[in-house]
């Protein structure tokens, strides 16, 4: 029976049981794991992401501990997606603490490219992640549904963008608090999905400027079998440019305001390749092997 190392990380957090949870698969060179299998890994573990990760260019029982490269894919309980900030700030972690690689940057090869991890100290790490800045969207009756089910109703004042990329929608609303956020009840319905997948959307985030930080969110994406994403790093990817524009600076201290909540710190100062830098820390909860 196969053996796999397995290291469930709570991500943008310094403390456990907060932050977004991320399974990561440690899976060798000469030990490939099949996509049907990594989808059914990460129903199994039915969290918002499951990270695999496999070392590219080294081979051998020090792979994990020597290379700079690696592999990274990453896969909700329903299905693979493009980028996932939280599941790639855990492998870093977990290559880091768990499998033992002392490297002060490494390289993730992704569907959305190279991204390059800095870890700091204190389990703290630097994403350069792809920015996906978000344009104006056309109002139609299903961004007027999706607005509605997530807000509680749809106005004329709401400011609605799209993301060409990871096509997350921004809903933001100028007369809402960051209070008013996190006590949304959104209406996650069949309405909702239909009127997403119409819209081709993969995620929502709601959105306002908050007391406690430069601004607040939060992240709904039932298209990918995640109701609520507790916390995103995808996310400000998006809304990294979308707050530069209205607050008129570069580095902002975010925090989600789920129900387990996070602390992002996003930088906007892009270098040649267009990255925005995603800051936060990270503790190891569970460790162990999956076997199947």
């Amino acid at each position: 029976m196969p053996q796999y190392r397995i290291v469930t990380v709570d991500a943008f957090t310094k403390v456990a049981f907060k932050g977004n949870q991320a399974a990561v698969v440690a899976v060798p060179s000469d030990s490939p794991i099949d996509d049907k299998t990594m989808q059914a890994i990460a129903a199994e573990m039915n969290i918002s992401e499951t990270a695999f990760i496999t070392p590219l260019m080294l081979q051998g029982p020090e792979e994990f501990q020597q290379s700079r490269v690696f592999g990274l894919r990453w896969f909700t309980p329903t299905c693979e997606v493009k980028l996932c900030g939280h599941a790639t700030l855990a492998a870093a972690h977990a290559l880091k603490y768990e499998l033992g690689n002392k490297r002060e940057k490494v390289y993730f090869e992704t569907a959305s490219g190279t991204l390059l991890v800095y870890s700091g100290l204190h389990n703290s790490y630097n994403m350069s992640l792809p920015v996906d800045p978000p344009a104006p969207m056309s109002v139609t009756d299903d961004v007027r549904t999706i607005v509605a089910c997530i807000l509680g109703e749809y106005k004329s004042t709401v400011q609605v963008e799209i993301s060409p990329s990871l096509r997350y929608m921004v809903v933001y609303d100028p007369e809402k608090t960051g209070e008013d956020i996190a006590r949304l009840e959104p209406k996650l319905s069949p309405e909702l999905v239909a009127a997403g997948e119409r819209e081709n959307v993969i995620g929502v985030i709601a959105t306002a400027k908050s007391s406690s930080h430069d601004f607040c969110s939060r992240f709904f994406a039932p298209w990918c079998g995640i109701d609520e994403d507790p916390v995103t790093g995808s996310a400000h990817t998006v809304l990294g440019p979308f707050w530069q524009e209205r607050l008129g600076k570069k580095k902002f201290e975010a925090y989600q305001c789920s129900k387990r909540g996070g602390e992002v710190y996003v930088q906007t100062e892009f270098n040649d390749d267009g990255d925005v830098d995603i800051y936060g820390d990270a503790v190891t909860v569970v460790n162990g092997t999956i076997n199947f």
